[in-house]
């Protein structure tokens, strides 16, 4: 078939093409976000493992406040070479309840004073670790690390864990290293 003008038309796009790939394409986004939104709360931190939440409820503020020192016990450590992780950690917490909520310095002020957040039973916090001390990657500390505070009163001292994380990159592996511990006021 010609057109009047001396060319020859081109073949028809057949209509199954037209309505076909893009009801397709539709119908896979519309099932990646549902899937989506059934599986993800929206909780960036519920990537990285979690200590298991134990019952319990809010501590009086006096109960939480001052310095707090310990040491930890290794109980994960993923990601690093020769699985090189330090078996014990000394760990000190500053925590400041002048204003609420209550605020807490791990190891020094190079970590910052987030809020304490009691949730499921615990009080946790979180901050990126400081250049100072993140794992490196390629020579250069690495940008993505992370810590995560988990902690409750039991019996006048504070229980929970201290971890430390780093995302995957195209160069390096992600990283993870956590230390459960039970510190003494002092």
């Amino acid at each position: 078939m010609t057109d009047p003008y001396g060319g020859a038309v081109p073949p028809r796009t057949p209509r199954w093409a037209v309505v076909g790939f893009p009801l397709a394409l539709a119908v896979l986004i519309a099932v990646v976000v549902a899937v989506h939104a059934v599986v993800d709360d929206g909780s960036p931190a519920d990537l990285l493992p979690s200590t298991s939440p134990s019952a319990g409820g809010t501590a009086p503020p006096s109960s939480l406040a001052g310095e707090w020192s310990g040491e930890g016990a290794l109980t994960d450590c993923a990601g690093f070479e020769d699985e090189g992780c330090p078996a014990v950690r000394s760990v000190t917490l500053a925590i400041d309840c002048s204003e609420q909520p209550c605020v807490v310095t791990p190891f020094d002020r190079s970590y910052g004073r987030p809020p304490l957040r009691f949730e499921d039973g615990r009080y946790r916090a979180a901050g990126p670790v400081p250049s100072e001390v993140a794992p490196t990657c390629g020579g250069s500390p690495t940008s993505t690390g992370l810590w995560r505070l988990e902690i409750a009163v039991v019996d006048g001292r504070l229980a929970g864990s201290y971890a430390e994380s780093t995302l995957q990159s195209f160069d390096c592996g992600a990283t993870w290293l956590r230390w459960e511990f039970a510190l003494d006021r002092g």
